[in-house]
Formats: structure tokens, C-alpha cells, sequence
């Protein structure tokens, strides 16, 4: 449910959580995808930052220049403030990704779960558009939402986490989808692998320039289904800083 009124959760000194509801929907993200807007353009005293999820927002700020209790209240004015939310800027992003063995050693059991071979998997997978509905955890990993697929996927995570995910492992948990921009643990199932960077440290490549991340909350992602030539010819052009990122500008309406 959404909350008839936003809940302000203490979360250390200078951190506060703005929780909008309980469900991990797309009409809450797009009230969490209004709120953070309207904070950065609001100049509030003390803000410093805020990191966006699924249905709560996390602000920091300089708790020497603003009381909490100010704070909150200058942001349940900004909330009044905000009308609803039926439309979001959102840019269609397309990332090849190599489906199955080596990287992707969990799909035959993604496919068992689901009651359909592999190969229709990777169809579905591949075919169907992702909703950036939070990008964290890891840096810049974001947390993949199935917009309007034929078949919802879904299947258990790993009992025991793994100790060791490589970069670029696009995997499935429940019904979101994971994509590992760094070395680390993880306990989705993998599914395959994306050979070009979603987290670039050095800002190395073009699409980097502003932030060393380059999802954002409300982002939609494809997934272009690549082979063996094709995929090593990109993993040399990522190398060559020579790859070209697929990204359209646009808009995300609220379906009805």
C-alpha cells in the first residue's frame, strides 16, 4: 500500500529515510522518481544527497546547518507541493548480453523453475524491457523490474550466497533481475554475462563523463541477446574505448 502520509525514519545523524509505502510497485517508484526531483531543485538548507529506491528515499544532509525536525517539515511542504505522477523522463538503454555457459551456469535451473527449456529463457529475458527501480548495493548495480513480459520469470535465490560473482553477471532472483557491475558475492541465479562496463571507476569511456555510474533510477533496459564472435568483438571495442552505448532519451508513462 501507499502510505496516506510519508513516514520520516531516523537513519544515523545525518541520513534520513522518506518511506512512501510498502510495495515494491511501479506507482511507487514513480512517487519516489517525483520526490527526489523536487528535492534537488528545492535548494532545502543542509541537503547533500539522496539515493532513490524502490518505494523510500534516502536523504543526506549537514544535521550542524538544519535541526531533523526542521528538515522534515520543510520536506511534508515539498511533498503537499507535488502533484501525482503518470509520467517519468526514462531512457531506453539496449546491453548485449551472452546468455548461458560459463557465466550464465544457473539458467537450466531458471528454466526448470519456470516449466520451459532454456532457450526460452533467453526469448523472454531478452524480449522483455527492465524498469530501473533502484541502482545500489553494489556500485552502480541495479535492481531490474519485468515491464509487461508474456511469462513473469521467476525463481528462488541461492540458499548460501556465492563468494564470488565476476563483472558484467546478469542474473534472476524472485522476479528481478540483477546486474553485477563489480566483483562480489551474490545469491541470484545467473543467467548470462554483459560484456560492456555499467560501472566505470575512471570515467574512461565517453558515457561515463558526468558520474562513474551509468544506470539511473527509471531507466528501461533491453538486453540484446550476442554469441561468441560478437560478444569478444565488443569486450575489444569496451577494451579499445572505441564501444558506443545504445541509449534513447524519452518517457515512461504510467500505464492505466
Amino acid at each position: 500500500m501507499i502510505y496516506p502520509e510519508p513516514r520520516f525514519l531516523y537513519s544515523g545523524d545525518e541520513y534520513l529515510t522518506i518511506e512512501l509505502g510498502d510495495e515494491m510497485t511501479l506507482r511507487a517508484n514513480f512517487m519516489v522518481v517525483a520526490l527526489n526531483e523536487a528535492i534537488r531543485q528545492a535548494r532545502i538548507t543542509g541537503f547533500r544527497e539522496t539515493f532513490p529506491g524502490w518505494r523510500s528515499l534516502l536523504l543526506s544532509y549537514d544535521s550542524l546547518a538544519v535541526k531533523t525536525a526542521d528538515l522534515i517539515a520543510e520536506l511534508k511542504g515539498l511533498l503537499r507541493q507535488i502533484p501525482p505522477v503518470k509520467e517519468v523522463p526514462s531512457r531506453l538503454i539496449e546491453l548485449p548480453c551472452k546468455y548461458g555457459s560459463p557465466w550464465g551456469k544457473d539458467l537450466d535451473f531458471v528454466a526448470r523453475q519456470n516449466n520451459m527449456p532454456p532457450a526460452e529463457v533467453v526469448r523472454i529475458h531478452s524480449e522483455t524491457i527492465h524498469w530501473t527501480g533502484m541502482v545500489g548495493f553494489t556500485p552502480g548495480s541495479p535492481q531490474l523490474m519485468q515491464l509487461n513480459p508474456e511469462v513473469l520469470l521467476s525463481t528462488p535465490k541461492y540458499v548460501s550466497p556465492r563468494l564470488y560473482t565476476p563483472t558484467g553477471a546478469v542474473a534472476l532472483g524472485g522476479s528481478i533481475t540483477a546486474h553485477y557491475p563489480v566483483v562480489s558475492p551474490g545469491g541470484y541465479q545467473l543467467i548470462g554475462l554483459c560484456p560492456v562496463p555499467i560501472y566505470d571507476r575512471f570515467q574512461t569511456l565517453a558515457q561515463f563523463e558526468e558520474s562513474p555510474v551509468l544506470l539511473r533510477i527509471g531507466d528501461r533496459i533491453k538486453y540484446q541477446r550476442v554469441e561468441g564472435e560478437e560478444f569478444d568483438h565488443i569486450r575489444q571495442l569496451v577494451i579499445e574505448y572505441r564501444y558506443q552505448y545504445r541509449i534513447t532519451q524519452g518517457a515512461y508513462r504510467l500505464p492505466d
